[in-house]
């Protein structure tokens, strides 16, 4: 009976997506035009993301149960500080969903290309999310969106990871990091084969169920590695991003290994 769970599963892939995207565009520009039009300046890229946190809740909780994706979180409790800058791992296509979900005002790194998507503009304009190729401005905006409680989600990798492959790094999250804030937090995130990896076929469902774990790692003292360098942060960063590189794949190796706390 495993192709007939295949089937169902690849049913279900596809009516995820139909909702999440023409779906989200029939509700997500009427919501956009409300936070716009309706609520105070000062509020709206707080209401924006309250809002588009449901919205990201719901697709998973919908994934979750029609049995395409089951995530698993651990540690994840403890990241209700606000201001946080967290970087991750980036192995499927609904990463920054699933924690857009989890965290009360995620805030991310977009290309500003995206801004005028049919199906992601939207989201990216409320949630007033960061352009990623505006040098000082980006930088500005991301020291703006710490102070004022939110939570920056980075992915290193720039994109999503080959499966089976190393992790590789940029520097430029380290570059922000270090510039920005005090700590950075570091989430791993891991799934069973699936249809959500770079290079997959989204609509296609894998033959078994997608399972997807969220763990929080550990916080980093970005003080401690600007003193070591000398208050040097593009020298601290490529030292930064080089170990940050090692440690997720070793965390990469315990899990393709089965050593899981």
């Amino acid at each position: 009976m495993t192709w007939l769970g295949r089937a169902w599963r690849t049913v279900a892939t596809n009516l995820c997506f139909a909702v999440y995207m023409p779906g989200g565009l029939a509700l997500g520009v009427p919501a956009y035009a409300v936070v716009r039009w309706i609520v105070p300046p000062r509020q709206r890229k707080r209401a924006g993301k309250a809002l588009l946190r449901l919205w990201y809740r719901f697709f998973v909780a919908l994934m979750d149960g029609l049995g395409v994706v089951k995530v698993e979180l651990q540690g994840l409790e403890l990241l209700s500080q606000p201001g946080r800058f967290i970087v991750a791992n980036h192995p499927t296509l609904i990463d920054f969903v699933v924690l857009g979900g989890i965290l009360p005002q995620a805030d991310g790194l977009v290309k500003a290309s995206l801004m005028s998507h049919w199906a992601m503009g939207w989201p990216i304009r409320m949630g007033g999310y960061i352009p990623n190729d505006s040098g000082q401005q980006t930088l500005d905006l991301c020291r703006s969106a710490l102070a004022e409680g939110s939570s920056l989600v980075v992915f290193p990798e720039g994109t999503r990871s080959l499966p089976g492959q190393p992790l590789r790094f940029q520097r430029g999250a380290a570059q922000l990091a270090l510039r920005c804030a005090s700590t950075l937090t570091l989430l791993h995130i891991d799934s069973t084969p699936s249809n959500l990896h770079r290079g997959g076929r989204w609509w296609l469902a894998p033959p078994e169920q997608v399972r997807m774990r969220v763990r929080l790692m550990e916080d980093l003292d970005l003080g401690q590695w600007l003193q070591a360098y000398g208050g040097e942060a593009s020298l601290a960063a490529r030292a930064l991003t080089a170990a940050l590189e090692s440690r997720y794949n070793e965390e990469q190796e315990r899990g393709s290994t089965g050593n899981r706390d």
